[in-house]
């Protein structure tokens, strides 16, 4: 099935990352010729894409909403990864892997977030479950900005499972838990193979997903504030583990 990726970066993304099938990009008619805009075009000339002029008022009817900056790029669905493709990148790079475990996330601008920091922190790989987690929609691919589109991305049928098969993979696997107090995310060892586990963003990590970790970590507060939204935890965590691998390189 068909979407439509819309917002200029996250279209410029995708024909970069050429991941996809795309079908064509929609430019309204009414667009001014700016350089944001022609550098899309020149990319889409250059990979040989489609191009179409169609009133503004269709590409908003298309989406439902005037998010688009006056472009729509129609594309085939998110092309999925394996962990066994998670693995062979960390290998090509070198690398141990560095993943990130998603366990019930619902909102796109979020996981959106979690995204573009996974890409830039150089992480192998993101793990969502097929099941009460948002997919990689076209909100979460502008959310992301595009980086959902150089990620390896998987969807499992149970984490739980997953994370066992992690751990037998010899991965270290720690939750980000607000609530507890034994363990901080600044003590612990990152340097090594792991996987980072971000909750959902009101109930946190499930019970039954806690218990399969290995560590449960919290970021030290020092201000008033006593809790971080789950992107920027997550963030926090995915530099803390590149950041450890630099200190050593």
């Amino acid at each position: 099935m068909n979407e439509f990726i819309y917002r200029r970066n996250a279209i410029a993304e995708t024909i970069l990352a050429s991941r996809r099938n795309i079908v064509r990009l929609l430019l309204a008619k009414e667009s001014s010729s700016n350089n944001k805009n022609s550098l899309v075009v020149a990319s889409a000339q250059i990979k040989s894409v489609k191009i179409e002029r169609i009133p503004r008022s269709q590409i908003t009817g298309i989406i439902g909403n005037s998010n688009h900056q006056d472009m729509l790029l129609e594309v085939q669905s998110y092309p999925y990864a394996e962990i066994e493709d998670m693995y062979a990148l960390s290998a090509q790079n070198n690398e141990a892997p560095l993943l990130l475990i998603l366990d019930q996330l619902q909102s796109p601008s979020n996981i959106g977030r979690l995204l573009r920091s996974a890409e830039a922190m150089r992480a192998h790989g993101v793990i969502l479950q097929k099941r009460r987690t948002v997919g990689i929609t076209p909100a979460v691919v502008a959310a992301s900005m595009g980086a959902s589109e150089h990620l390896l991305i998987a969807r499992v049928t149970n984490i739980a499972r997953t994370i066992t098969q992690l751990q037998g993979d010899n991965l270290w696997v720690i939750g980000l838990d607000a609530n507890t107090e034994s363990n901080l995310l600044s003590e612990m060892d990152l340097n090594r193979a792991i996987t980072i586990v971000i909750g959902n963003e009101a109930t946190g990590i499930r019970k039954l997903i806690r218990n399969k970790c290995d560590a449960l970590v919290s970021i030290s507060m020092l201000g008033k504030i006593k809790s971080l939204n789950a992107a920027i935890a997550g963030s926090i965590a995915l530099y803390a583990a590149r950041e450890a691998r630099n200190q050593v390189d």
